[in-house]
């Protein structure tokens, strides 16, 4: 019997080029057969693919081995993005400055180990590695966070001990992927834009210009970076969102002489990045560069010249600006770069964001909102004003508020303690003023917290009125001796000691109506909608005030007892946990988990300042002590500072006296503080644009030269500039 021949056993040696063509391959090294014959390029890497695409005629021709790799990445598994599968990584993680991470598995290759990259410097987009001493090194690093030893941030969100990808040094010129775009707008649109800080983008006219493909570059960046801090966009986007912010920094940086309204709008959106980063130092100084592009792009004054949508995309941008400046400079007029707002900023506050998003032109109101008509009667808030436009108003009073508080404490003199019950009774009165003006809908009761609950404008509905609770707490709070922010005990001594003492509760009813707003916030069941760092901070100030009403015995009348202060506490701790994210809350949330735990330590409060114990002289008008003036009635303890009564009476001095504020310098109610506001003109149609578009841009162009400063030559503002070669190593 005979036997067929065995069949030739096939080699396993195959090159990817004959195994994706389906055909036998020799196996021969460095090329086989068939590979030298067609002229193709032979391989046998498993991570090398080939693409076959059409020819000339009926046949098929080969380019560059690719084809689908056996594993994708996570950061390309997770977004369903075509990975090359290269090692260590992958085209699409290199190009992004991601980092690049395969699963294991039994098909994939092992890792090599990584290989360091020194990080890169932010200001000039170069490699190089930090050397010490520099801004970038470990020992500069306690500028921000506070912990010296510890790998700073570099211009991408990674330690300068992590590893990245050789090509991160530089700005990255790839756009995004539309998929991600569109999923960054989508959430900015619906959780991040209501914040009254992020209310200045008009998403029909950015979306017009992204599918036109005339979006800029550097916003498209900073939509997606702030974005990514503040929702969840997918794994891995936390760094890339870092990435994004930081190449939007460095293109609006490079075209410091060509600024424009997209490229401010990128520079506020990176700012608010940083501060909620806690990189506090380079957002004080970005802050700087977007008040000057402000000022060069005249957002201060109105301009007839453009459409409606561009006017009021202009307006909120400049009072972004402002509300920034006004949380940065805290009541210190040496920090601020907007101190007198009125008389800066010639501009209405912001309409509300239906007449907004549908282009529906209507005046408002200047930023001081107008006195009491015949009879005291306080008009009611017009239905055109938003909740933007409140939360401006309160940033402003709020400054002046504590511009007050801190200039009282700084300099506790005789005529100074003399005129601060005045002063503090015409800001109480302006607040109070405030929460009259606004209609039922807008109330801070639990029914309209519960009409919100589902509703997009929650967060800043809430905030609203938590603002309105801390310029109480702001103002009052230098009544609570023992705080860094309080007056002296002997200057409180010399105060009328019913007064302060009433002042005192006052603050506590505030801090404890705060802390029950934060309750229902949380109980309203449905998710807690994103804050910006306002919030966390008020809850911490929130919290202080009430551990400081335990040791008094006032907060005692008020019900503040160890447990429940714990207990009010940990809403706080919840709510701010919630609803802010980023490195900034978490510090801000562990401050307030220390107060929880230890409690807060205060030095022995004079026996002449408590309550039970010995209540010092009363004093009364026309006493021998000049610096103490008429106490004024405390209305709040006999009606409660829930009751809001349907119009104000507002206090009246006579003609001859000057108002308390004057004394500090501060702005008073001033008739002509805006002038009429001409219509809108209709907006001409554009290629690009429709009728009426927020990005709509002056006819003329930008001129920056010597005649904005109103000088003939540039000598002109020679004393002291040219001598400036570098910053003073002063610590902010």
């Amino acid at each position: 019997m005979t036997t067929s021949p065995r069949p030739q056993k096939r080699t396993t040696n195959t090159c990817v080029t004959c195994r994706a063509r389906k055909v036998r391959c020799d196996g021969r090294r460095e090329i086989c057969s068939n590979c030298e014959r067609l002229g193709f390029s032979c391989s046998y890497d498993e991570n090398v693919g080939v693409e076959m695409v059409s020819g000339e005629g009926n046949g098929m021709s080969i380019s560059v081995p690719r084809r689908r790799v056996r594993q994708a990445c996570q950061n390309c598994h997770a977004r369903k993005a075509r990975c090359s599968g290269s090692m260590p990584s992958c085209d699409r993680c290199r190009a992004q400055g991601l980092e690049c991470v395969y699963r294991p598995g039994k098909r994939s290759l092992p890792l090599p180990p990584p290989v360091a990259i020194p990080s890169s410097t932010s200001a000039a987009g170069v490699a190089a590695a930090a050397a010490p001493g520099t801004a970038n090194s470990p020992a500069m690093s306690s500028h921000d966070d506070g912990q010296p030893g510890q790998a700073v941030p570099n211009d991408y969100g990674a330690s300068a001990s992590s590893t990245t990808s050789p090509g991160s040094a530089a700005v990255d010129n790839t756009d995004p992927d539309e998929a991600l775009a569109l999923k960054a707008f989508d959430n900015f649109f619906r959780h991040v834009h209501h914040i009254a800080m992020f209310s200045f983008l008009h998403r029909p006219s950015l979306m017009e210009r992204y599918h036109a493909g005339s979006l800029d570059r550097a916003l498209l960046l900073a939509i997606i970076g702030i974005t990514s801090l503040l929702t969840d966009l997918g794994p891995g986007m936390d760094a890339y969102g870092s990435r994004c912010i930081e190449d939007a920094v460095t293109m609006c940086l490079a075209d410091l002489e060509r600024p424009s309204i997209p490229r401010l709008q990128a520079l506020v959106l990176a700012i608010k990045h940083r501060i909620l980063s806690k990189r506090f130092s380079s957002a004080f100084m970005l802050h700087a560069i977007a008040s000057r592009f402000a000022i060069a792009l005249r957002l201060n004054h109105e301009n007839p010249d453009l459409c409606f949508l561009a006017r009021e995309a202009r307006r909120r941008l400049m009072w972004t600006i402002y509300m920034i400046d006004s949380s940065i400079a805290a009541g210190q007029p040496e920090f601020a770069l907007w101190a007198d707002a009125e008389r800066q900023i010639h501009l209405q506050l912001p309409c509300n964001e239906r007449n907004f998003d549908f282009d529906l032109p209507e005046p408002t109101e200047p930023l001081r909102f107008p006195g009491p008509g015949p009879g005291g009667v306080v008009p009611p808030l017009p239905d055109v004003l938003g909740l933007m436009a409140l939360h401006i108003r309160l940033h402003w009073m709020r400054n002046r508020i504590l511009e007050c508080t801190s200039r009282a404490v700084a300099s506790p003199s005789q005529d100074a303690l003399a005129l601060l019950p005045g002063q503090c009774s015409e800001l109480a009165t302006e607040l109070e003023a405030f929460e009259a003006r606004l209609p039922a809908s807008f109330r801070g009761c639990e029914a309209n917290f519960r009409l919100r609950s589902y509703s997009p404008r929650l967060g800043i509905f809430v905030m609203t009125h938590v603002w309105w609770r801390q310029c109480h707490l702001d103002l009052y709070r230098i009544f609570l001796p023992g705080l860094k922010e309080a007056l002296p005990p002997a200057a409180l001594q010399q105060l009328d000691l019913h007064y302060v003492m009433n002042r005192r509760r006052t603050c506590y009813e505030h801090a404890k109506a705060m802390a029950d707003m934060f309750s229902q916030l949380l109980t309203l069941g449905n998710k807690t909608p994103v804050a910006d760092l306002d919030l966390p901070a008020c809850a911490f100030q929130c919290t202080k005030i009430l551990y400081h009403g335990v040791q008094m015995a006032e907060g005692a009348e008020l019900g503040l007892t160890q447990e429940r202060v714990q207990e009010l506490a940990n809403v706080c701790l919840r709510a701010a946990r919630q609803s802010t994210p980023g490195p900034a809350s978490a510090a801000i949330q562990s401050d307030i988990e220390r107060l929880i735990s230890n409690g807060l330590q205060l030095p022995e409060t004079p026996a002449s300042l408590q309550l039970s114990r010995a209540r010092g002289p009363s004093i009364t008008p026309g006493s021998e002590m000049p610096y103490l003036v008429e106490q004024i009635p405390d209305t709040d303890q006999m009606q409660g500072i829930s009751h809001t009564p349907p119009a104000v009476q507002m206090p009246t001095l006579p003609p001859t006296t000057l108002s308390p504020m004057t004394a500090l310098n501060m702005p008073v109610a001033d008739p002509q503080v805006a002038a009429a506001v001409p219509p809108a003109p209709p907006s001409q149609t554009s290629a690009m644009t429709g009728a009426s578009n927020a990005f709509e841009e002056t006819a003329d162009g930008f001129i920056f030269g010597p005649e904005m400063f109103g000088v003939d030559s540039w000598p002109a503002l020679s004393h002291g500039w040219t001598n400036m070669t570098q910053f003073p190593g002063t610590t902010i």
